[in-house]
């Protein structure tokens, strides 16, 4: 039960394994039945949860990577060091270092090679 309807706020409660969520302001009988129905193992949301929830499936999602960090990744594809891909993108090699961090926090990636191989995988680079 929470007083905080936002897809920010029931998101995390969700993936941490809540079974429901419910408003502080719902009735007597749905906080019952809410609870007794999380028990039978069913899902229990508030109808502005709910609504909420929907609003933000509707979004178009934002794109995995961003276009600067696929050409960064096209460069790596392509064999380029941290040195030539800033060169090649004029920014500095701490720059393509972040960028590269950032890469593989986006696609779970380990090192370079993992995060070309995920990229082809996933459709980012052709």
């Amino acid at each position: 039960m929470s007083t905080y309807a936002s897809s920010a706020d029931v998101v995390p409660a969700v993936e941490a394994g809540a079974a429901g969520y419910l408003l502080k302001d719902s009735s007597r009988s749905e906080i019952v039945d809410g609870v007794r129905a999380a028990a039978r193992g069913e899902h229990v949301l508030a109808a502005e949860v709910a609504g909420r929830l929907m609003d933000r499936v509707r979004e178009p999602a934002e794109p995995l990577l961003k276009p600067r960090e696929v050409e960064l990744l096209r460069l790596v594809a392509g064999g380029a060091t941290n040195r030539a891909a800033a060169a090649e993108l004029f920014v500095s090699e701490a720059t393509v270092k972040a960028y590269l961090q950032q890469i593989y926090d986006r696609l779970g990636a380990r090192d370079r090679a993992s995060a070309v191989a995920l990229a082809y995988q996933r459709g980012l680079l052709t």
